[in-house]
């Protein structure tokens, strides 16, 4: 019979303390996740007052589109076009799928930069008129979409969230019973932005 009250008051406290695990977390999730959250965010959002590298990045692949369509029309450069088709399709795809692959995404827009140059620089003595300016006008659009993502202070902010939020206590304890990850950093996917 004492066996059966202290097996029903272990259970009764193993109960209780579940039910105390997943009110914490609850409450973590709704509290430190959404924070995690909003700092991801600012990848979308940017910081600032300046446009999120998300919307420059789409900038970029705008430019690169009316580049892949004057190529298009030149079986001289089809090596340096499907080169930036390539690239192109691939960082599109990663950036409408949310998935958050920040590393994948600037090492991919790396290579995007050299695959468009070297296609424009294949077209450039084959183009005249409104296609040749066209050439310029995109290689613009690529450096002025480049030139705020280099200067987005989205990696400052994330290394700040992480400093004040994510690393101090009692954050860094609870961090795990979180399902939003950490926010990632704008760096190559080898760690060296």
């Amino acid at each position: 019979m004492k066996i059966k009250k202290t097996l029903l008051k272990i259970l009764v406290v193993i109960v209780v303390l579940l039910i105390l695990f997943l009110i914490l977390r609850g409450v973590v999730e709704s509290t430190l996740g959404k924070k995690i959250a909003d700092a991801a965010a600012l990848f979308d959002k940017g910081t600032g007052g300046q446009p999120g590298i998300s919307e420059e990045l789409k900038a970029r692949l705008e430019a690169a589109d009316g580049l892949q369509n004057i190529a298009a029309k030149y079986d001289q450069v089809y090596d340096e076009y499907s080169a930036l088709r390539s690239t192109h399709n691939e960082l599109r795809e990663l950036l409408n799928s949310g998935s958050g692959d920040l590393g994948r995404m600037y090492d991919l827009n790396e290579t995007l930069s050299k695959n468009f140059i070297a296609c424009r620089e294949a077209l450039e003595p084959l183009t005249e008129g409104k296609a040749h300016k066209a050439l310029g006008e995109f290689q613009n659009a690529m450096d002025e979409a480049q030139k705020v993502i280099d200067v987005s202070g989205y990696n400052n902010a994330i290394r700040e969230f992480t400093g004040k939020v994510l690393d101090r206590f009692p954050a860094s304890l609870l961090k795990g019973l979180v399902k939003e990850a950490a926010p990632a950093l704008w760096e190559s996917a080898g760690g060296a932005a």
